[in-house]
């Protein structure tokens, strides 16, 4: 028979041999676990790398492997809501370095408070920046907090609408909020929905509430005023290329054509442009919501002047930037309706203060007697 051919392989790392324990002498307890040790250790062939030790330091305890939208993956909380609230930190901070307007000093420091509010609550939800969270007050982390952060920001986005890059990335950030936080603490289980019915607002005296609040805010978007702006040239202004004796000729530029009054420093201002108009619009807002409120929803003492103060600070604002201009006129003739509503809502609360309420302890009493 041929000789069988030799193995030229590697062949692997034999363990070492340790002496065998004789079966019939008794067995201590330090042996068996030896041996014990020695089967439960990994076998090892030749040069093979070794595993890497598992990390039982904290078993299950790691947070599961984000599965969501691809485009919230690396935003904190993974949540829309903060994706909303940094679009609208940026419009915000953009309009102020470039002077554009925005929502002006008022409408950046209650955009500020409201994003400070929602993105609490999102990282409080999702577990993250306890530090943060932890400082909020209590207050400001209820459903109904947020529902008003979320009404302030859509009211800022109604106030910047115009034609530019600033109010559409405003506008889209403060709709990516809204979107999430109406399914979150608006139309959720314990929303703050339960406490509204809009439909009430299309029953009347509501109905000339509503209307009358349109009207005002469809007239802030109208001119109240004309601004002179400052070209810096006067117009006897010696010419630089010519000789000192050549100068220019003051013209009377007609003031009825656009083009021209635009080219000579004069432009219109718009009622949102005015100081304390997102407070106007803010007042106006909160009429509609307590008009919406059910019957049955418990109402402090002081709200039964709020139409009532709204239309007042309202009119003192029509007052004080009264012009000749479509504006100012369209907006005291919506406040005239919303001032009925208000006087009507103040005489109902009037009169259910003055009732006098059934008490059910008085008749089980005439009963008993």
């Amino acid at each position: 028979m041929p000789e069988p051919p030799r193995g030229t392989g590697a062949r692997p790392a034999l363990r070492p041999s340790r002496p065998q324990r004789d079966l019939e002498q008794p067995a201590y307890a330090a042996d068996i676990l030896d041996e014990a040790d020695e089967h439960s250790r990994p076998y090892v062939a030749g040069d093979a790398p070794e595993l890497p030790p598992e990390d039982k330091t904290d078993p299950g305890q790691s947070a599961p492997p984000y599965d969501g939208p691809k485009w919230l993956a690396h935003v904190p909380a993974h949540s829309p809501t903060v994706l909303g609230v940094i679009v609208v930190g940026c419009a915000v901070v953009l309009s102020a370095l470039l002077s554009s307007g925005g929502v002006g000093l008022i409408g950046a420091l209650l955009a500020v408070v409201s994003g400070t509010v929602l993105l609490a609550r999102e990282l409080r939800a999702a577990e993250q920046s306890p530090g943060f969270t932890e400082r909020m007050p209590a207050v400001l982390m209820t459903p109904e907090a947020a529902a008003t952060a979320t009404a302030v920001m859509v009211a800022l986005a109604l106030r910047s609408l115009s034609l530019g890059v600033l109010p559409l990335l405003m506008v889209a950030g403060v709709g990516l909020l809204a979107h999430d936080q109406y399914r979150k603490v608006i139309a959720g289980a314990d929303g703050v929905g339960a406490y509204f019915e809009p439909r009430q607002l299309l029953a009347m005296p509501q109905l000339v509430g509503l209307g009358g609040v349109a009207v005002c805010l469809l007239a802030l978007f109208a001119p109240w005023g004309t601004v002179k702006l400052d070209v810096g040239v006067p117009d006897n202004a010696p010419v630089p290329q010519g000789p000192p004796e050549l100068r220019v000729i003051a013209t009377q530029r007609p003031t009825d054509d656009m083009l021209y009054s635009y080219g000579g420093g004069v432009t219109h201002l718009r009622g949102w442009d005015l100081p304390a108009s997102v407070v106007v619009e803010l007042a106006l807002l909160a009429v509609l919501a307590l008009l919406a409120l059910r019957p049955e929803v418990e109402r402090p003492s002081w709200t039964r002047y709020l139409p009532a103060g709204a239309v007042a600070l309202a009119l003192a604002f029509g007052g004080l930037h009264m012009r000749l201009l479509p504006g100012p006129f369209v907006f005291v003739f919506g406040l005239g309706a919303v001032g009925f509503v208000a006087v009507q809502h103040l005489r109902a609360a009037r009169a259910a203060a003055l009732a006098p309420r059934y008490d059910d302890s008085e008749d089980e009493t005439e009963e008993a007697g």
